[in-house]
């Protein structure tokens, strides 16, 4: 019995020809598989790159939750600094009044003993004129009311007569308005953070959705509106004051 195989259909070798229907097969499987991988390859660079930004994004939305809370403690502490120092001046500016009318009350007695020319008590009264009410007449008394149409009608008017209290109660005024300041500023601040954390949900958004597509164009869209809108969220981030 002969050795000799019969020859494979194609060429003359027994090798199979570029015509072959199995040769064609192969090729196309070659090229599914290398597109498969040039797929696979990209959905893997798209999960890497979706989730440092997704990583960041929430670190940073983090960091603006934080911040925004302790601005808000800000707030609130000016506020209340605010509303105490407004409680002060107003009891400052009530003992205030209640003194203006003692004095006003001792002054009238006292002009009223020069009138009636007693002068005993006149000099008895002005002993007991607190120093700021002696200041004040004394000066009032130098510009001649009696003659001088121009001269303020009672030494109340004067500027040299200045309450203690009166003058406490305008510095807490003026400090409850800073307060009150300092607490707008705080409350501002405060909005901007939890505006950040809408801007990086966002992020989180566009990043989580990029890979979930067939089309690579979409895939990237999403990714690169991800990226933009954590570089743009971190830029004005880095603006913000912090605590």
């Amino acid at each position: 019995m002969s050795d000799e195989r019969l020859p494979l259909p194609g060429d003359a070798t027994g090798a199979p020809s570029a015509d072959h229907p199995g040769s064609a097969l192969a090729s196309i499987g070659d090229r599914i598989l290398s597109t498969e991988s040039e797929v696979s390859r990209f959905d893997r660079w798209v999960e890497f790159i979706a989730a440092v930004v997704l990583s960041l994004a929430t670190v940073a939305t983090a960091w603006a939750g934080y911040q925004a809370t302790l601005w808000g403690g800000e707030q609130a502490r000016h506020m209340a600094a605010a509303t105490a120092a407004n409680v002060q001046s107003a009891q400052q500016a009530s003992s205030a009044q209640q003194r203006l009318s003692l004095q006003a009350t001792l002054f009238v007695q006292w002009a009223t003993a020069i009138s009636e020319e007693n002068q005993d008590l006149a000099d008895f009264l002005y002993q007991r004129f607190p120093a700021e009410l002696r200041v004040a007449t004394d000066a009032w008394l130098a510009t001649q009311p009696l003659k001088n149409p121009d001269a303020p009608a009672t030494p109340f008017e004067m500027a040299e007569y200045a309450l203690p209290e009166t003058a406490r109660a305008a510095e807490l005024r003026a400090e409850a308005a800073s307060e009150s300041s300092l607490a707008a500023q705080s409350n501002d601040i405060s909005d901007r953070y939890v505006l950040l954390t809408v801007i990086f949900a966002s992020v989180l958004f566009f990043g989580g959705i990029s890979g979930k597509f067939q089309s690579k164009a979409i895939d990237l869209a999403m990714l690169a509106i991800s990226g933009l809108v954590f570089v743009a969220g971190l830029g004005i981030l880095v603006t913000y004051p912090i605590q």
